[in-house]
């Protein structure tokens, strides 16, 4: 998958335990040329192909070492776990909280989301239209679940849940949470992740997961864990350019 107009493409190759080495090589030749195929569509002259590679997969690790790939950073999945109702926080004098049931809100928290997010690893930005469109085209996306915080009336922060564990494990997860930089130090973050803890308490739901890089240019991982999430895995991100 292409990341907008960049040169960074996201990649990934499944093959099934015991089907033979020789459909997982031909699946990379195709991922390679494919991928060299979509950063010369947007005008580049190489690819920068980016994977996950859980931690405990050392077999998945030793196939992309061997094809040329190098350690680039790592996510760590957290999650917490509910025994009972969640208290929602109040929100602070000054501090609203909206859920996203306007264009307009959307257009906000996309905006905050892209700015917050702009120093962060591997980020690329996007025209609003596509950012919307890979929500829309998502089975797990739910826009009840996405709320934005204005401080004053002006966007200040975002987070935006989806049900992409609620299938198999019956958890919600936090796909984006950001501040902008001038908003950042008030405690927006921790009030948008407890109140979504309270929803996915409210909706039946055993938990929250989410993922955050180890090399986050903010102390998000810190934040988190004080918030009472736990680790639970790692995926290691692989580069190379082709």
């Amino acid at each position: 998958m292409a990341k907008g107009d960049s040169d960074h493409v996201d990649v990934e190759v499944v093959v099934r335990p015991g089907v033979g080495d020789g459909v997982s090589q031909w699946l990379w030749t195709a991922v390679l040329e494919r991928s060299r195929e979509l950063a010369a569509e947007r005008g580049h002259d190489g690819a920068t192909l980016d994977i996950g590679v859980y931690r405990a997969d050392e077999a998945g690790q030793a196939v992309v070492t061997a094809l040329g790939f190098e350690p680039a950073t790592s996510f760590h999945r957290l999650g917490i776990d509910f025994e009972g109702p969640v208290e929602a926080p109040r929100p602070p004098e000054g501090v609203t909280l909206h859920t996203a049931d306007t264009d307009e809100v959307r257009r906000e928290a996309y905006r905050v989301q892209q700015e917050g997010f702009a120093d962060h690893f591997g980020f690329v930005p996007l025209p609003y239209e596509e950012w919307l469109a890979r929500r829309q085209a998502s089975a797990a996306t739910d826009w009840s679940q996405l709320t934005l915080a204005r401080v004053d009336g002006e966007p200040a922060a975002m987070l935006l849940g989806t049900n992409h564990f609620v299938s198999d494990e019956n958890r919600g997860y936090v796909l984006s949470l950001a501040t902008l930089p001038a908003y950042r130090g008030r405690g927006l973050g921790r009030l948008l992740l407890r109140t979504a803890f309270a929803a996915d308490a409210a909706r039946g739901r055993r938990g929250t997961l989410l993922q955050v890089d180890a090399n986050n240019t903010t102390p998000a991982l810190g934040l988190y864990t004080s918030a009472g999430m736990r680790p639970v895995l790692v995926i290691d991100v692989w580069r190379r350019r082709v």
